[in-house]
């Protein structure tokens, strides 16, 4: 896998950047890591690949974020005040992308190394940017809406929707333009529908159920992240719309594993949030001790369903208990 060489990488360059690299101590080095929302079992999966990563460099962080991901300015502010107590580095992903291009930009011009992860804000001024290509997830997650569609009714065609959970959040953007680019392969599922909520639990469930009730000959449905995922399974469910119709969604909630084995939701569109936030960590040291880094890291995407979703390379991805980290030994 690329990122985890990459990340292998970044390991060998904070070994040799310490003098000498077996008596390296950073337990004098500080990292805050700020994601968009610490209710989110996302991000507290973000967090547990930190804390493990932290835990084997034996470096303090400091875990961060706002209540919700609609609170952007609660992580602008967690931001400046980050800048203020001066750490080691800074690991965070953007909620808006022209709201944090300024302070991680007056980050890096007072001298801390950021690690930009999962969603870029509107600056070059960072070190290393870790996430998802969106664009090519969004596109898989019309190829999986296609096929669905075609095995369950025999061919690729009819009416189609897509939910956004937020305004303002380049990942989410880049997920719905390569959802959208790649519906065009398929030129009879038709748009009909789209839906932005406010990442919120009970806007998600009624838009879901509103696009439902608009729309009784849809096909297929999208949701672009987790809350809305939940929401559109949910929605399904409550209808007993599971076997009439297809729907993909975005991350792993426990409440999104669950529907996709009972069939109310087909696909999953998995990112590696574990791995973010691992490699985040390793990535701001190795920074933060000279290394020179790449300015973009692909952590990969995969789509889980229900013939895979059991099998063990899947393990790791969706529970992260079972994520294991393997050496890489070159090739």
């Amino acid at each position: 896998m690329r990122m985890l060489k990459l990340c292998l990488l970044a390991t060998t360059a904070l070994a040799l950047a310490a003098t000498p690299a077996f008596a390296a101590d950073f337990s004098k080095d500080h990292i805050d890591v700020i994601v968009k929302a610490t209710t989110s079992q996302y991000w507290a999966t973000v967090f547990d690949g930190a804390n493990a990563a932290a835990q084997k460099l034996g470096v303090s962080i400091s875990t961060l974020g706002a209540p919700a991901e609609t609170d952007v300015g609660k992580e602008v502010s967690i931001m400046e005040n980050s800048i203020q107590t001066k750490p080691t580095a800074i690991v965070i992903a953007a909620t808006n992308a022209q709201a944090l291009a300024q302070p991680i930009a007056a980050a890096t011009d007072a001298g801390i190394p950021v690690i930009v992860i999962d969603s870029n804000a509107n600056t070059d001024k960072y070190v290393t940017f870790l996430a998802t290509n969106n664009v090519s997830a969004g596109e898989k997650a019309a190829d999986e809406l296609a096929r669905c569609v075609k095995a369950r009714t025999g061919k690729d065609e009819g009416d189609v929707a897509y939910m956004t959970a937020l305004a303002g959040a380049q990942s989410l953007n880049d997920r719905d333009k390569g959802f959208v680019d790649g519906l065009k392969k398929y030129p009879n599922l038709k748009i009909v529908a789209h839906r932005v909520g406010n990442n919120d639990p009970g806007r998600a469930l009624s838009d879901a159920e509103d696009i439902l009730t608009s729309h009784p000959k849809l096909v297929g449905l999208f949701a672009d992240n987790e809350l809305e995922g939940d929401g559109a399974g949910r929605a399904i469910q409550e209808k007993s719309l599971g076997s009439k119709m297809c729907a993909v969604a975005f991350d792993t909630s426990d409440q999104e594993i669950a529907f996709v084995r009972d069939g109310n939701l087909d696909g999953l569109i998995v990112q590696n949030p574990y791995m973010m936030g691992y490699a985040g960590i390793w990535y701001a040291l190795a920074a933060a001790n000279g290394a020179v880094l790449p300015h973009t890291v692909d952590s990969g995407v995969h789509v889980v369903t229900k013939e895979n979703i059991d099998s063990p390379q899947m393990a790791g991805l969706l529970n992260p208990k079972k994520y294991q980290i393997s050496p890489y030994l070159g090739g």
